[in-house]
This record gives structure tokens, sequence and C-alpha cells, in this order.
């Protein structure tokens, strides 16, 4: 099963340490599967100035036929909770959790989404790219300004970057260099609340 196959990705791939502890590896999901949700993550076009985020919820009427797979690795990633999160020496915990699982539809360039750190309510946060073939990934800072750069986890389709989010550390932002909306599927373990799509 996909989810399985996405859990066996996030296991047997090392922590990073600089500049704070992330993971980054390839081939997130099986060759067939990426390539289904590619082909309809490209036929869609947001005009919009700000990001936009379809939920599972939102699928059929973007045509997006994925639902039953992120259902697969949103469950996997819920019963894993433990065990992905425990590759980390430190990570947030809450009693209830859920799986905030969506495409992020990020707008072309100039779009830039400042430095931030993770939301509280979030302890184990995944990126997969998806397309275009080429654009910015992931950026990481030692503190919230652009001096403070350090490295990127590089845009490649297919290819994923985790992290538990630490308050006042884990430093990130994300932008756009392509004429092109950027797309990403962003699953999230987090506190329980209206935006999961699984809870168990």
């Amino acid at each position: 099963m996909i989810g399985d196959y996405f859990i066996d990705k996030c296991t047997s791939t090392a922590i990073e340490s600089k500049p704070w502890a992330h993971q980054y590896f390839a081939n997130t999901l099986p060759e067939d599967s990426f390539k289904k949700l590619r082909e309809c993550c490209e036929k869609i076009n947001i005009e919009s100035a700000d990001p936009k985020f379809l939920y599972p919820k939102d699928f059929k009427d973007y045509n997006i036929d994925f639902e039953d797979e992120i259902y697969s690795i949103a469950k996997a990633i819920l019963e894993n909770a433990k065990v992905l999160c425990g590759q980390y020496s430190k990570y947030r915990w809450f009693q209830n959790l859920g799986v905030n699982a969506h495409i992020a539809i990020t707008p072309p360039l100039p779009y830039k989404f400042y430095i931030h750190q993770e939301g509280l309510e979030k302890i184990w946060s995944s990126v997969t790219y998806i397309t275009p073939e080429k654009n910015i990934g992931t950026k990481m800072y030692k503190a919230q300004n652009e001096k403070a750069f350090i490295k990127e986890a590089v845009w490649n389709p297919n290819s994923t970057f985790i992290f538990c989010g630490q308050q006042g550390k884990t430093w990130h932002s994300y932008e756009s260099d392509q004429a092109t909306n950027r797309i990403t599927l962003n699953l999230f373990l987090m506190k329980d609340n209206k935006h999961c799509f699984y809870t168990g």
C-alpha cells in the first residue's frame, strides 16, 4: 500500500542536523502514483495573489483523483506517529492528533512567503514537491532574517522535506521563481482540528 511505502521512506532516511534536524529524500511516492498525481496537478491553473489549499473534500471539484491514496498515507502517518516523531530528539506532542492533508497551490513568481517558524499546533511536517519541473524548494535559516540562510531542500519533483517544528529554531521560507503555480503535497501531523483529514 502507498501508505506503507511512504512510511518506509520516512523511517529509512537519516536525519540531517544543519541548520536543524530535518529529512530530505527522493522518490517519495511510487512512480505510477506520482505520475497520476502530477498529471492531475498540471491541469490546475489558479490565478490568485495568495496560496490556495485544496483539501480532499475539494479534489473532485478540481478533477484530482487521489483521495484513496491520501487516505492511505494519512492513516499510516497517524498509526506511526510515535515512530516518525521519535526519530527526532525534540518534538511536540498532543493527546488528540490528526493529519492535515492538502495540495498547496502557490502563486507564480515573484511570490515569496516570509521566513517563519512552524505553527505551534503542528508536530511533524512533510512537503512533497509535485510540479513544475524546476522551482525553489524550502529554504532553511538559523534565524528570522535573510542573512541567516543556510541551505535549500532542493526542488525535485517527488522529493520530500520533513521536520519537527521547534519554536524559535526551525526558521524556513518558500517562494516561486517560475511563471506557473508551485504545487506541493503537504502532510501535517498535528493537534486535531477542523482541518484534519484523518483522525483515526
